[in-house]
């Protein structure tokens, strides 16, 4: 992740969205560059995801993949790219493990609550910003094939470059796999695009459009005991098949030398369909259909004036799903179906005011959705840089997460009021420090079909060393105590422990990174249908790469990952079983 005195002109949009540098941001943020992306050989953002402190990801294989943040669950955690939620409306699920990673430019992280920026955002955002177009009259782009076990094979290519005053940019991808369980094969597609119409020195207009298109099996799953007397198996299989159209129309114009507006059009439609059929007959056992179109526009603007940067504006979406849902057993079927309109209007106002050394960031936010009612968020931050090489932060800030439009009433809105400090440093001798407390309420929370007063605190601890010899460590852990606020009985199933670890080397020919992973998921023996949780061990993965050749206007790159070295076992259900020990490689060619 990038270290804000290495980079002292990185800035970040996702906390006040507005760019402002990362060190005088006061929230939790993570950033992930393009740079780090490649070197993890990844293949989707959960992938990517997974190697975040804070970040908790069960990657469930092909297009499963459960994620929270700091023990917000998925439906607490707005995801976006380009702007727009990936989130959907029945129950606020981003299919994360479908989002391709070649084409983005950087991943920001706000850990803990967002909403005086976005909204429904009560355990934070995952921003994806895509790459921009090439600032050249030379066509560039870049070709990669990896294949593996399993028939695993990923291949990916853009091009992108500049005619006139019109900037382009176009990407690809198709990535499958036979799985590495029973009735587990995966095929997810992309296609992408991005032109900029350059408005000279007074802006730009911005044109994108993202399809993705997916299918895997989700594996094998016994059913609950209550269904066995009214079914003729107690096994089933389910595939899932799910399609995303996203495409913004976005104006960025300086009307002064201080003041700036920006005007975004959004849209998205959404289909997604699993079909259960039973193992041994292939007969039917249960279809489930999702549609839903969105709509939505945002007005924003920016003024700068001495220590002040002020950013106002106001959003409007209007979501529409159905969902439908058949159950077919012996006694006939059983019919189940639900459908909901959700208008949110959003008015923000926050303001970075720099003073020096110190900066403090007040925000506020009123919502009002015509499902749940009326909303206040509100904020405030600040930093101080102790010395040249410390830097402090402290924020405070109050959210919310709106209810779910799904077969679960007890899924209501829920509110969250979180305080989080920390410190980032590089007073120790070759070593970069950075280190944070948290503590949140949060109200009205769904959990084991309950709504409950929970309390979650804890501490996130990075370290990297410096190079020597091309070689570095790295370390990340988490720590997260979750409890009832009434009954202070501690919470199973929010992950408790978090550590990644790293030996990395890199002399610009040659590079490897030896990574450990490990979530003490903190679930209970059985739930459900979900029973005999593992996660007693590392998973080890060895990333490398060999830049075969480097010349004035292109080069190419072999490299190769061995999964989990060890054979290491970490699921939370059986019927995820992690796989075992597997290899891939390929070439990556870019001009």
């Amino acid at each position: 992740m990038e270290l804000y005195y290495e980079s002292s002109d990185l800035t970040v949009s996702a906390a006040t969205r507005s760019p402002r540098p990362l060190s005088r941001s006061a929230e939790d943020i993570t950033v992930v560059t393009a740079a780090e992306i490649e070197a993890q050989n990844a293949h989707n953002l959960a992938e990517v995801l997974n190697r975040v402190p804070g970040v908790q990801v069960d990657l469930q294989g092909g297009l499963v993949a459960d994620y929270s943040l700091q023990g917000s669950r998925f439906r607490q955690v707005l995801v976006l790219v380009d702007g727009v939620s990936m989130s959907n409306l029945a129950d606020n699920a981003a299919v994360i493990a479908q989002i391709p990673v070649g084409n983005i430019e950087r991943i920001e992280i706000v850990k803990g609550p967002a909403s005086t920026a976005w909204g429904s955002a009560l355990g934070g955002v995952i921003n994806v910003i895509t790459k921009s177009p090439r600032e050249t009259a030379i066509p560039g782009g870049s070709a990669s094939f990896s294949g593996g076990e399993r028939g695993t094979r990923d291949a990916q290519g853009e091009l992108t470059g500049t005619m006139g005053r019109l900037g382009y940019y176009l990407s690809g991808s198709n990535v499958r796999s036979d799985g590495f369980r029973p009735h587990n094969a995966s095929d997810s597609n992309n296609l992408y695009a991005k032109l900029l119409w350059s408005l000279r020195d007074k802006g730009s207009i911005r044109f994108t459009i993202n399809y993705l298109k997916g299918s895997a099996g989700e594996g094998v799953f016994p059913l609950p005991a209550r269904l066995l007397p009214i079914l003729s198996e107690g096994r089933v299989t389910s595939d899932l098949e799910t399609s995303r159209l996203t495409s913004t129309l976005a104006l960025n114009y300086h009307l002064t030398e201080r003041l700036a507006l920006d005007l975004t059009l959004k849209g998205s439609l959404l289909d997604a369909d699993s079909k259960r059929f039973f193992l041994t007959s292939g007969d039917t056992f249960q279809l489930v259909g999702n549609k839903e179109e969105t709509a939505g526009a945002s007005a924003l603007l920016t003024w700068r004036q001495g220590l002040h940067t002020v950013v106002g504006g106001m959003d409007f979406d209007h979501g529409h799903t159905k969902t439908s849902s058949d159950t077919f057993t012996l006694i006939g079927t059983l019919p189940l179906s639900n459908e909901g309109t959700n208008d949110k209007w959003g008015f923000f106002l926050n303001d970075t005011i720099g003073w020096e050394r110190f900066t403090l960031t007040p925000a506020l936010r009123y919502d009002r959705t015509s499902r749940d009612g009326e909303f206040w968020s509100q904020s405030l931050g600040a930093t101080f840089s102790l010395t040249d090489r410390t830097l402090l932060r402290a924020n405070y800030a109050r959210g919310y997460s709106l209810s779910t439009i799904n077969f679960d009433p007890t899924f209501t809105n829920e509110r969250i009021w979180a305080i989080h400090a920390g410190i980032e440093t590089t007073e120790i001798p070759f070593l970069w420090l950075k280190a944070g407390w948290f503590r949140n309420t949060a109200r009205d929370v769904a959990f084991n079909g309950e709504r409950l007063k929970q309390l979650k605190q804890g501490f996130e601890v990075e370290a990297r060393t410096t190079p020597f010899f091309d070689t570095w460590l790295s370390l990340g852990y988490v720590f997260i105590d979750a409890r009832n606020a009434d009954t202070d009985q501690r919470l199973q199933e929010i992950p408790r422990q978090t550590w990644d670890l790293g030996l990395h080397y890199d002399d610009r020919t040659f590079r490897g990174a030896l990574l450990g992973h490990y979530i003490w998921w903190n679930e209970p023996s059985a739930r459900g249908i979900a029973f005999n949780a593992r996660y007693d061990d590392f998973i080890w993965d060895l990333n490398l790469g060999w830049k075969a050749y480097k010349g004035t206007n292109a080069e190419a790159e072999l490299f190769f990952t061995g999964h989990n070295l060890f054979n290491g076992r970490q699921y939370t259900n059986e019927i995820f079983v992690n796989p075992s020990r597997w290899f891939e490689g390929g070439l990556r060619i870019k001009w």
